[in-house]
């Protein structure tokens, strides 16, 4: 039994022991809980998957007997841009399976398929700009959780976890072996896919039923269609997709086995680097590495799966995009690592990007990470997250003195439909600092998309100016036309949760936004949508000090070519009771500043060979003016290239001197198959002068199996190397790595 205490409600846990805790304690609740229960719900939308005693091969050709007597789902509905319309393309999809995969046939017709867009080849990459398909599978039919399978017309991969009816970019960092293959004819496109078994988390029976959905996308008419017949309640056709709740029924599945399989993937990387630390010294000599480690993954249960790292390496992550901090609050640079990101749904507690309990970017973030391990699946009615972690110098050190221990356990329940209450520990633990968060939420969805949800995190420190509390409550309602949300939340003065990520602390905030989206009948001037919104929001300190406050309204349209522009004004008051810098030797003084701002912006359509974009704002910023630009332009010729540069340019006065700041970039991507790919990143900003380049090769050898090659630059420009003072361009930092990785099925 524990006892707490003000220090940490661990403290009388030693800090071995409290290492394998959290698995230990999974497993064996695991071993003795049955997996969730599928539900009973009754569905109105329903297939059956016929038994393929001889399998398709996937080949994209649809010439198989098997799938001649297969009776096809053909009744799909628009989600937009008219919503419950039939579509202006017809759908046919058949299912069939056997003992190791679930296949899918899709006949695509089009009436115009010379009009088909298809061009990414980069696995992983801009889907959305093509044709595609999606696949949705809810494998317990909750009603809350699904895998999500795309692919392009060109047969291009993607894979998403929706988690608790929600899916965003990070979602679409989780990595299936699956195979697709698709041929585009005079009649349209078709597509099969075979998703292995051992790939999904699904009940151990004789018989099971899945939730499914459906989706098709023709892009020239910016057109979703989906079965089953689901609404724009959720704000979009894409949340369409995650709106769980209202998926379909997959019946006839009878004598498959879960995925229990164990995979290992074994790494080997090689690499040089060289360096200049010190301008008024030379560059190092180049020093060369080696090394290995390996990542596994093991289904414990038909329901739980854990992960395991040793050695983890992360070389082939893209770069971080440059930021400028104008602001006196930190910047958020997401996760980008696959370890963290898979799954990463349900270890969200907080209010994301502002007041994280749990942000996996703090975790090895000045130390390797050693080895760590990650416990996620369902048991019973929970779904569960358990993550260790332990971070040191070097591999040697693993659980000795100078290395961390960091722990999250996450745990969330489902106790009335569509209502899921859960709580989240972290802990981080070294020889200078231990640091325990606790949290507990809880969410009722209502309708399609109205809500109430809260959460409140505490947090221990052995430094008292670091344990603290925070919390918010929100409600919204809204259906897909209009809506209404507020929000109260309080973060206190020392909130410091090691394993968190905070942008402001000190304050108490109320803010509330009213929006109206409406479609446009018969389409004057080709316009489609218009959407508009106001949001106020107010800053104030815990001692009820009004700190700062915005008021904003602005409005767009959307045309019925999938173009954007609008516009909007914003009213911001602030209050600085003492100054900070702005820049490097320019401060911004203490008073007590309202300004007015004013922005515009543009978009054309990015599933288009060419397009571009531009925004343009202006006002008030503390004692002077700020006028800022951002620009971007990408063009797709073809498939397998694509370039896209961004610039954002802003000048600015605040009464002691003003300055410009700046940020380019370039992107390139080329891919020669679907199995080799690259993309080149290069990156400027004028207050570092430094210039940048990520260049990374990948190719996929093997299903799951990746050669990556690795080229990273800095240079310094602008100003005179003090060794030769006739170069204006210093070498700072080259890295070389290779990277070869093997997927091993046991």
């Amino acid at each position: 039994m524990c006892a707490f205490s003000s220090a940490s409600p661990f403290s009388m846990l030693s800090r071995l022991a409290f290492r394998p805790f959290s698995v230990i304690a999974a497993f064996c609740i695991a071993m003795a809980v049955p997996a969730r229960a599928q539900s009973d719900a009754p569905s109105a939308a329903a297939v059956t998957a016929v038994f393929a005693e001889d399998p398709p091969r996937v080949d994209g050709r649809l010439d198989e007997p098997l799938w001649d007597d297969i009776e096809p789902v053909t009744v799909f509905t628009q989600v937009w841009p008219q919503t419950g319309a039939a579509p202006t393309e017809d759908t046919e999809v058949r299912i069939a399976y056997d003992r190791n995969y679930l296949y899918f046939a899709f006949r695509n017709l089009d009436r115009t398929p010379s009009l088909i867009r298809a061009r990414n080849l980069e696995r992983g990459g801009p889907n959305g700009n093509d044709d595609h398909i999606f696949i949705g599978i809810d494998t317990y039919r909750d009603g809350r959780n699904a895998y999500l399978f795309e692919m392009n017309a060109l047969g291009t991969q993607d894979e998403a976890l929706v988690t608790d009816e929600d899916i965003g970019i990070d979602s679409f960092s989780w990595d299936a072996v699956f195979y697709s293959e698709t041929v585009i004819d005079e009649n349209g496109w078709t597509i099969e896919v075979a998703i292995p078994f051992n790939q999904l988390r699904f009940p151990d029976a004789e018989e099971v039923e899945f939730g499914l959905m459906l989706s098709r996308s023709i892009i020239r008419n910016d057109e979703r269609v989906i079965w089953p017949e689901i609404g724009l309640d959720r704000g979009s056709s894409f949340m369409a997709l995650a709106t769980v709740s209202q998926y379909g029924v997959l019946r006839g599945l009878r004598g498959i086995q879960p995925g229990r399989n164990l995979e290992i993937k074994p790494y080997g990387i090689s690499g040089a680097q060289q360096a200049r630390p010190d301008l008024n010294q030379p560059a190092e000599s180049a020093q060369f590495t080696a090394d290995a480690g390996v990542d596994i993954k093991y289904g414990i249960t038909s329901a739980l799966t854990l992960d395991a790292s040793v050695n983890t390496d992360f070389a082939q992550v893209e770069a971080d995009g440059v930021q400028i901090n104008l602001s006196r609050f930190s910047l958020f640079f997401p996760e980008q690592r696959e370890f963290f990101l898979e799954r990463a749904g349900l270890f969200e507690h907080g209010t994301g990007r502002v007041t994280q309990t749990f942000f996996s970017r703090r975790i090895g973030l000045t130390e390797s990470i050693l080895a760590g391990a990650r416990l996620t699946g369902q048991v019973g009615p929970l779904s569960v997250g358990m993550l260790n972690i332990e971070t040191g110098p070097e591999l040697g050190d693993l659980l000795g003195a100078a290395s961390t221990n960091n722990t999250v356990a996450r745990v969330r329940a489902d106790v009335l439909p569509r209502t899921t209450v859960g709580g989240i520990v972290t802990n981080f633990d070294n020889r200078d600092r231990r640091n325990t968060a606790l949290g507990v939420d809880a969410q009722a969805r209502l309708g399609q998309n109205s809500e109430i949800s809260t959460w409140f995190t505490q947090v221990w420190d052995t430094d008292p100016d670091r344990s603290s509390t925070a919390g918010l409550f929100f409600g919204q309602i809204a259906n897909d036309r209009y809506g209404i949300s507020g929000a109260y939340s309080a973060v206190g003065r020392n909130y410091d949760p090691a394993l968190g990520f905070v942008r402001r602390r000190n304050y108490q905030r109320l803010g509330s936004s009213t929006f109206l989206r409406q479609p446009l009948a018969n389409e004057p001037y080709g316009l489609r949508l218009f959407f508009t919104d106001l949001d106020v929001s107010g800053f104030w300190s815990l001692d009820g000090e009004l700190e700062s406050s915005e008021v904003e309204i602005e409005g767009f349209f959307e045309t019925v070519k999938a173009h954007e522009f609008g516009a909007g004004i914003r009213r911001v008051f602030e209050r600085l009771e003492e100054p900070f810098e702005i820049r490097e030797g320019q401060a911004v003084a203490v008073g007590d500043y309202g300004k007015t701002q004013a922005f515009a912006n543009a978009q054309t359509d990015e599933s288009r060979p060419f397009y571009t974009g531009l925004g343009i704002q202006y006002g008030g910023f503390f004692s002077g003016t700020r006028t800022e630009v951002e620009f971007e332009l990408g063009v797709r010729p073809s498939p397998g290239f694509a370039a896209e540069a961004e610039i954002e340019h802003s000048v600015i006065d605040i009464g002691n001197g003003s300055f410009a700041a700046t940020v380019g970039s370039l992107s390139l991507s080329t891919a020669f198959s679907r199995d080799l790919f690259g993309k080149t990143l290069i990156q400027y900003d004028n207050f570092s002068k430094q210039l940048r380049a990520n260049i990374r090769f990948n190719w996929i050898h093997t299903p799951g199996s990746d050669l990556f090659v690795v080229f990273n630059t800095a240079y310094a420009l602008g100003e005179d190397d003090p060794l030769d003072p006739r170069r204006s361009v210093i070498m700072l930092d080259r890295v070389a790595i290779v990277k070869l990785t093997y997927l091993i099925r046991v």
